[in-house]
């Protein structure tokens, strides 16, 4: 593999491009397993009805000129009329669900891209050339010009070329075998066989000269548009726009009350401004290319029919076969345009079909591990930050510095610090959604990286200040899966604090989330949504809790109330509490105080106070804030 010194794209070998072709046709027959045969059927039998047209037309056009009897004209129709109704019929048939099956394919073909978001490593899904080239390999499924259905497309087209070749040539090759009227000059060459194999080699270069010089250069103005960054990045904030922003009612709100109307007329604009730039800069590329094509169609054209005719008045051939013998070599001119554009355009498509497979290819860079985590009867895990180091992916600052930090299964911890302090950080180590810079982070004594990536995730149940919830029913979003135990559910909406509310649904657990889907869906309050996660986190069940501002969205009263009954809520298992309020601290065992990366304090609610440090000043601080209001909170 090589680079273009002119765009800095990859430029393909030959091989690279056979094997991407491969694969392409892979992958389609593993989301449409029947879709190539299918569809070339589909597309030779249209092609055959043409030339049934033909032929029959042909035999009419002779029988009016030689008057024949009409019932024998009219025979000749019912024959045409019939044959194409039974073609007709036969398609219909064989194709009636192709509709469905073409949505199937490619909703298939997007999976693989959703599949590998859903999977791949955070660090990668974070990263904006990431999503770039998501939204450049999405493209992909539908890019009709050179993506994926393109090369299925050129592939049939290149079969129905071969039928086109073969079939035209079987049947022109009696008109072309027509004793010669005369021998001599320009008359005697043309009604020859030489006159006509010197037709068809011009024919067959001009088509190449089409398809093999002029087409690919048409296309190489819209690929570059495909590649361009400023296009993708303008695509995905349309996408955004339209689809999340405008599409998403809940944000119309927001809209209203800010009259932000001008605010996304001017960003849509400017991203479409950009797309349609870079389009008007593609077309423009083309019109010369498309111009020569079109000049080329005219050239052949004029060259058969002028071949036909001239053959025709030196009588060797009849009305009807003037017509059928034109447009027989038109057919068999398309076959050789389409087989040159197949080979022409499999110069290009594959660079496409590879950006699909590019995205898929992402490797993760996290080590998933192959130790299983220990299933212990007593939930006796111990987990250490051993000199933990953190920087995000291109940041030169440390998030966290030198992090020392253990803790066993049952303890309730809580993290409290000003914003930026490395809080949720820390948990996003925890959780392995990053690794350490440097440092490592074990449990029971071994590097967590080491354990499977599958069961080691499963050690956590997390709620962070902006979780989300789907339109699916309330029991679906606690359970996070289609199949749930009703009673646990409910259980766990109860513990949650949302007892009361699911009373007033009148489809109990079964109620959709939202409008999206269920005009009699409910909508939820932040705090009702922040509880539902929390349930979530109870019915996962896992032997570690970590709250990250789980009442960020409720108000003081009811934050107490949640804190009140942690203990109950969480049971036996670890919770590490993450805070800007510091109500909660005291009903946990141990208090982390982070600042600028460091850890300053460590001990219980009484030790900090008493120390007079960053907690006791803080802790003054908010109950000042919330005396008015929540003064029980800090009695």
């Amino acid at each position: 593999m090589s680079k273009n010194n002119n765009n800095n794209e990859e430029k393909l070998s030959a091989k690279e491009k056979r094997e991407i072709i491969k694969r392409t046709l892979k992958a389609v027959r593993v989301a449409d397993s029947g879709y190539l045969i299918r569809v070339t059927i589909e597309y030779v039998l249209g092609l055959a009805t043409e030339f049934v047209f033909i032929y029959l037309s042909a035999l009419v056009i002779d029988g009016i000129t030689q008057s024949k009897p009409v019932g024998t004209l009219l025979s000749y129709a019912a024959i045409v009329v019939g044959v194409q109704a039974v073609i007709f019929m036969t398609k219909m048939f064989l194709f009636r669900r192709s509709s469905s099956q073409t949505f199937a394919r490619s909703t298939n073909l997007h999976k693989n891209l959703w599949q590998k978001v859903m999977t791949m490593d955070f660090v990668r899904l974070e990263n904006t050339d990431t999503q770039n080239r998501f939204s450049n390999a999405d493209n992909q499924v539908e890019n009709n010009n050179a993506g994926i259905p393109a090369l299925c497309k050129y592939v049939i087209y290149s079969i129905g070329g071969l039928f086109l070749i073969i079939t035209g040539v079987i049947l022109i090759i009696p008109m072309v075998f027509v004793k010669p009227v005369t021998t001599a000059g320009f008359s005697g060459f043309i009604q020859s066989i030489w006159g006509f194999l010197a037709v068809v080699i011009i024919t067959v270069l001009l088509e190449m000269l089409k398809s093999l010089v002029i087409n690919p250069k048409a296309i190489l103005g819209f690929e570059k548009v495909q590649n361009d960054k400023k296009v993708i990045q303008a695509n995905r904030a349309d996408g955004f726009f339209s689809n999340y922003i405008l599409r998403n009612y809940r944000n119309g709100k927001e809209i209203r009350i800010y009259s932000q109307q001008n605010l996304i007329d001017k960003e849509l604009d400017k991203a479409r401004d950009e797309i349609a730039e870079g389009w008007f800069k593609a077309y423009k590329s083309a019109m010369l290319p498309n111009f020569l094509c079109q000049v080329v169609n005219i050239l052949t054209k004029a060259l058969m029919y002028g071949f036909a005719v001239m053959r025709a008045a030196s009588g060797m051939l009849s009305p009807g076969e003037v017509i059928a013998f034109a447009l027989y070599f038109e057919k068999i001119s398309a076959g050789v345009s389409d087989l040159s554009d197949f080979y022409g355009l499999l110069k290009i498509t594959p660079t496409f079909c590879k950006k699909y497979f590019d995205f898929l290819d992402i490797p993760d860079e996290k080590y998933k591990g192959t130790i299983p985590t220990e299933k212990r009867d007593d939930n006796e895990y111990e987990f250490e930050f051993k000199h933990v180091w953190f920087k995000y992916p291109d940041s030169e600052e440390y998030t966290l510095k030198d992090i020392n930090l253990k803790w066993r299964i049952g303890e309730k911890m809580a993290l409290v610090g000003k914003n930026g302090c490395g809080k949720s950080t820390l948990v996003k180590l925890l959780c392995r959604l990053y690794d350490p810079t440097e440092g490592e982070i074990t449990l029971n004594g071994i590097d967590i990286r080491k354990y499977k990536y599958e069961e080691y995730m499963e050690l956590f149940s997390v709620v962070f200040q902006d979780s989300k919830l789907f339109s699916f029913s309330l029991a679906e979003n606690v359970a996070a899966d289609t199949e749930y135990d009703p009673e646990r559910v409910t259980d766990c909406v109860i513990r949650a604090g949302l007892g009361d509310r699911l009373k007033t649904m009148e489809n109990g657990i079964e109620t959709c989330l939202y409008k999206d889907f269920d005009e009699n869906g409910v909508e939820i309050s932040g705090g009702e949504a922040q509880k539902l996660c929390l349930a979530r986190a109870i019915y996962k069940g896992s032997p570690f809790i970590v709250l990250d501002e789980p009442t960020a969205a409720l108000d003081p009263i009811s934050e107490y109330d949640i804190y009140t009954k942690f203990n109950s809520i969480v049971g036996t298992r670890t919770a590490i509490y993450i805070s800007h309020r510091l109500s909660s601290c005291r009903f946990c065992d141990d208090i982390t105080v982070l600042d600028n990366g460091h850890i300053i304090e460590r001990g219980s609610h009484e030790k900090l106070i008493a120390k007079g440090g960053i907690y006791t000043a803080m802790w003054a601080a908010q109950a000042e804030y919330y005396k008015d209001t929540a003064g029980e909170l800090f009695a």
